[in-house]
C-alpha cells in the first residue's frame, strides 16, 4: 500500500468530494449486481473518503448540487448520509393538492395560523385534528372508517 502523502490527509474539493462519493454510489449494487436506488453512507466512511465532515452551509449546498449533477441527491439523517438515484424519483406517488384542498381553502382565506396550528397538532401526535378543519359538504373526514378499526 502506497503511504499517503501530507495533502492526501487534506479534504478534497467540493466538486471532487461529490465525485468520489458518487463513484461508491455507483458502484453498491444488490445481491444480484443491480444498480441500487437508495443508499446510506456513515458519517465515518464519508470522512475517509473525502477528508471531510459535511458542515458548514456552503460546503453543503455546492456538494449538494454537484452531487445532483452527477444524478444523486442527499438526505442528513441521525447517524448517516441517505442517498437517492434523482432518476429514481420519476417514478414516486405524486402528492396531490386534494389531499389538503381545505387547508389551501383556508390559507386563501387568511387562515394560514389556523392551518399550521392544525398540522402542528396532528403533527404531533396530539391526536386526530381532521374534525377541527372545516369540511366541504358531503366530504368524508375518514372517522367513521377509524372508529370501525378501533371497535
Amino acid at each position: 500500500m502506497a503511504s499517503m502523502s501530507p495533502g492526501d490527509a487534506l479534504g478534497v474539493s467540493v466538486l471532487d468530494a461529490a465525485k468520489l462519493v458518487a463513484l461508491a454510489l455507483e458502484r453498491t449494487t444488490s445481491k444480484v449486481g443491480r444498480p441500487r436506488n437508495r443508499i446510506r453512507m456513515s458519517y465515518r466512511t464519508f470522512r475517509r473518503l473525502t477528508g471531510r465532515r459535511i458542515g458548514g452551509a456552503s460546503f453543503v449546498k455546492g456538494f449538494t448540487t454537484e452531487l445532483m449533477n452527477l444524478g444523486w441527491l442527499m438526505v442528513r439523517m441521525p447517524s448517516a448520509y441517505g442517498f437517492v438515484r434523482a432518476a429514481s424519483l420519476a417514478k414516486w406517488p405524486l402528492t396531490k393538492s386534494d389531499v389538503i384542498a381545505e387547508e389551501l381553502k383556508l390559507i386563501e382565506e387568511g387562515s394560514r395560523m389556523e392551518v399550521l396550528e392544525y398540522a402542528r397538532q396532528e403533527l404531533d401526535g396530539s391526536g386526530d385534528v381532521a374534525h377541527l378543519i372545516r369540511q366541504p359538504q358531503g366530504a368524508s373526514t375518514g372517522r367513521r372508517k377509524k372508529e370501525r378499526v378501533a371497535r
